[in-house]
């Protein structure tokens, strides 16, 4: 069996590096722009905000999983979930975000060095309900970044392109 760590880790750095980026570069009147306007609003700081809230926790079931616990009940709501930790974190400012962003794939990757070549396949219930391997869970992750970042460059980008 190949071992998917380093291919992981240059996905991860890749998404990462493409997501700050995008985020480094904008205003504050971007921060607070609605991205999402069906059923909760969410502006482009929200959006960073669950990122934040996802990474922390999938690194966190990464952790339990290996060490063979399933932390997530079967009942879990992952909407009511998300809604609750984005409002917990409204005071977070974008640079505290950005640099709790950092801290968090620090952690990831620190998690992933420990893995062994056993652990990739070691699974539990993510909050989606799925069952997920940790390495599923850690391409998951990169795939999260992606569609964020796609959805605020989508959302911003209207916003920009109503602003001339």
């Amino acid at each position: 069996m190949n071992d998917p760590k380093p291919e992981i880790i240059q996905q991860l750095n890749e998404t990462r590096s493409a997501l700050m980026a995008f985020l480094r570069g904008l205003d504050e009147v971007q921060w607070e722009t609605a991205v999402y306007s069906e059923g909760e609003t969410w502006t482009a700081a929200d959006v960073v905000r669950h990122l934040t809230n996802a990474e922390s926790g999938m690194t966190g079931l990464i952790v339990q999983w290996q060490m063979g616990n399933d932390p997530v009940p079967p009942d879990f709501d992952l909407a009511r979930f998300n809604k609750s930790v984005v409002a917990k974190a409204k005071d977070k400012t974008p640079a505290e975000l950005l640099a709790e962003m950092e801290t968090n794939r620090t952690n990831l990757l620190q998690v992933i060095d420990g893995l062994e070549g056993d652990d990739w396949q070691k699974s539990g219930r993510h909050a989606s309900l799925q069952i997920l391997t940790i390495e599923q869970t850690c391409r998951l992750i990169a795939d999260h970044e992606v569609a964020h970042l796609q959805d605020l460059q989508a959302g911003l980008g209207a916003w920009s392109r109503q602003k001339k």
